[in-house]
């Protein structure tokens, strides 16, 4: 076991008691799976709760202006993206840039792309979205996932 895994595994073992910090890690980039993301996200910030998220492989596609707005929606959806897409809508969850603006401004939220993913996809830090910064794995493994209370993984 690595360096990095081993601390945040010793440190993830040793919480216990009400969650005040999340952190998540964002790897798939179709547009549910982004709205599978975001919904946990404004609970946790209605809960005051501290989120940071990392964005990373082909979910850095998403974070871009040129993309934010594709309705992509996964395999499992196929023949039945009119009727999803309808569902979304009537829940308010269509506008991405707008929730991901939404959470960042309600709560205690930092939203990263990982800077090796937006090497290989070919996406510039000018590209994204505004009010996501760039990081690097190791320093968000390192410092905000083992500072958290808990982690997911989408």
């Amino acid at each position: 076991m690595g360096g990095a895994h081993r601390l945040v595994h010793q440190e993830a073992g040793k919480r216990r008691g009400p969650v005040k910090t999340l952190a998540v890690i964002a790897s798939r980039g179709s547009f549910n799976s982004l709205v599978q993301v975001i919904t946990p996200l404004m609970a946790a910030v209605g809960s005051e709760i501290a989120v940071r998220v990392f964005f990373r492989d082909e979910a850095v596609f998403k974070l871009t202006a040129a993309r934010i707005g594709e309705m992509n929606l996964s395999e499992v959806y196929a023949g039945q993206e009119a009727r999803v897409r309808e569902r979304l809508a009537s829940q308010g969850l269509t506008d991405l840039a707008g929730l991901l603006q939404q959470v960042r401004a309600c709560g205690d939220v930092r939203l990263y792309a990982c800077s090796s993913s937006m090497a290989i996809c070919g996406v510039r830090a000018e590209d994204l979205l505004e009010g996501i910064e760039v990081r690097g794995l190791t320093s968000f493994l390192l410092e905000d996932v083992a500072a958290a209370d808990r982690v997911l993984t989408f």
